[in-house]
Order: structure tokens, then C-alpha cells, then sequence
């Protein structure tokens, strides 16, 4: 019996002694930190590829588009919106300017002579101004450059600095007309 008694101590003391000599606690949280860690690096390198895949298929899908969009089938239209940007720009530039063109253009015609028609005006950002027409004879064009450089007595110009850049004849339905071609200044102080 004594021997009985012996063997159920010693058999707890064996499960006591192979507790003592397994992986401790650190150990253990060691090994689970490592794990952690293997398994977000992997996470991390597989979400890494996946997005390199990602802008790979955006980016062949850009050029494709882009190709397509540069064909000669769309270069009209490319050259559309560029002309349309451009101008919406200045359009911008030309109401943030303040200045009044209703003003302008009713100054324009107080000091145009009836003989006279304005075929376009181009305006530059720094209001440098170019006009072009057509009168019925050089006389009238002389009259046109006084009255655009000082006004008439019933309407101020403006204009300042106008000057003749070229001027010729163009014959139309039998008729000879003087065209003509004037630059000059606008008056932007007088328009706001």
C-alpha cells in the first residue's frame, strides 16, 4: 500500500515537473505575435498585388481610350472643345473685367457713319482692339479714323490711338467698296 500511496505523489509530481518544462507564456505570445505579423505581411503583399493589377487595367484602359480619342475621326471635334475652352476662358477674363460692353457697342455705333459697316472686332485681353470693314469710298474712311480717335459732338469714342493698318477695294454685286482694316486702344476707363 505504501507503494500505491507513493505512485499517485509521484504521478503528480510528473505533471507538475512536464508543466514546468513546456513552452512558457512569452514563448507562446511570441509565436502568436510571429504568426500575426506572417499573416499581415501576407495580407498586405496580396492587396499590393491586387492593386498593381487594378491600375494596370485602368492604365491599358486609358491608353486604349486615349488612342481612340486621338483617331482622325475625333480630331475635329477634339479641335471643338479646345476652341471652346478657350473662348469660354475669355469670356471668364471679359465679365470679370467689369467693364460694360453694352457701353461699347453702343459707343461704337454713336460714332460709326451710317456708310460704314464693322465686319469684326477682335478685342485682346489688354483691350487692343482691331476692327475690320468696308466703306463706300476713302473719304468716308478718313471721316470713320476722326470720328473713332475724337468722338463726334453727339457721342464720345471709345477708342484711343486709332490708326489705318490697311485698307484696299473688293468689288461686290458691281459695286466697289473700300475694306479696311483699323487698331487701336479701348477706352476701358470709360466703360465701367
Amino acid at each position: 500500500m505504501d507503494q500505491e500511496k507513493q505512485q499517485p505523489a509521484n504521478r503528480a509530481q510528473d505533471a507538475i515537473a512536464s508543466l514546468e518544462s513546456g513552452i512558457s507564456a512569452f514563448e507562446t505570445f511570441g509565436r502568436v505575435i510571429f504568426f500575426v505579423v506572417l499573416v499581415e505581411v501576407a495580407l498586405i503583399m496580396g492587396l499590393n498585388f491586387y492593386q498593381k493589377s487594378r491600375i494596370n487595367t485602368y492604365t491599358e484602359k486609358i491608353d486604349q481610350i486615349t488612342a481612340e480619342i486621338n483617331t482622325p475621326e475625333y480630331s475635329t471635334i477634339n479641335t471643338q472643345v479646345e476652341q471652346v475652352l478657350a473662348g469660354s476662358e475669355k469670356l471668364r477674363v471679359a465679365l470679370d473685367s467689369k467693364v460694360q460692353w453694352s457701353k461699347f457697342y453702343s459707343q461704337l455705333n454713336a460714332v460709326t457713319p451710317k456708310d460704314v459697316r464693322v465686319t469684326s472686332v477682335s478685342i485682346a485681353d489688354g483691350g487692343a482692339v482691331k476692327l475690320d470693314g468696308e466703306t463706300a469710298s476713302l473719304s468716308s474712311l478718313a471721316k470713320l479714323i476722326v470720328a473713332w480717335n475724337q468722338g463726334t459732338p453727339a457721342a464720345t469714342t471709345p477708342f484711343t490711338g486709332v490708326t489705318l493698318a490697311s485698307n484696299g477695294y473688293a468689288e461686290e454685286e458691281g459695286s466697289r467698296r473700300v475694306i479696311f482694316s483699323v487698331t487701336g486702344q479701348i477706352n476701358t476707363g470709360g466703360l465701367r
